[in-house]
């Protein structure tokens, strides 16, 4: 019969080693360094659509208002600005005359930090732009 005695068996009782430790941390840092920015990149693309949607419905009430009484800023107009949207993270706001009206979504808390598209705007015209750095195209 062989026996091996206590100092030829293996030293490695399991758990994790100091190379084992760091190439994990390393790891994390990495996938940090690249998931946490695209991450937030996609929470303000997120933020946009909502920010889009909210402007295109609210032009849509409006120009119900206009085709049934005449009037954007009709008291039984039941439009109401500014409004808080997308999580709060865009403020809308608005200017209505009797023929016009102009709507602005407008990036605040987190959101405003988003300089490639910033403010959305959109008109009674169906006229889209934006105020920041991108093409309206690519932000809308």
């Amino acid at each position: 019969m062989n026996v091996c005695p206590d100092s030829t068996r293996s030293r490695h009782r399991g758990g994790a080693t100091l190379l084992g430790v760091l190439l994990s941390l390393v790891l994390s840092v990495a996938l940090a360094l690249f998931a946490v920015p695209a991450w937030q990149a996609h929470r303000l693309r997120l933020h946009r659509v909502d920010a889009r949607t909210e402007l295109i419905s609210t032009a849509q009430r409006l120009a119900a208002c206009f085709e049934r009484l005449q009037a954007y800023d009709n008291p039984a107009c039941t439009v109401s600005l500014p409004a808080a949207v997308a999580d709060n993270t865009y403020q809308l706001q608005g200017t209505v005359e009797h023929g016009a009206f102009k709507l602005t979504a407008h990036p605040v808390g987190e959101q405003a930090a988003d300089a490639d598209c910033g403010d959305f705007q959109l008109d009674n015209a169906g006229k889209r732009s934006v105020s920041g750095v991108l093409p309206a195209k690519e932000c809308w």
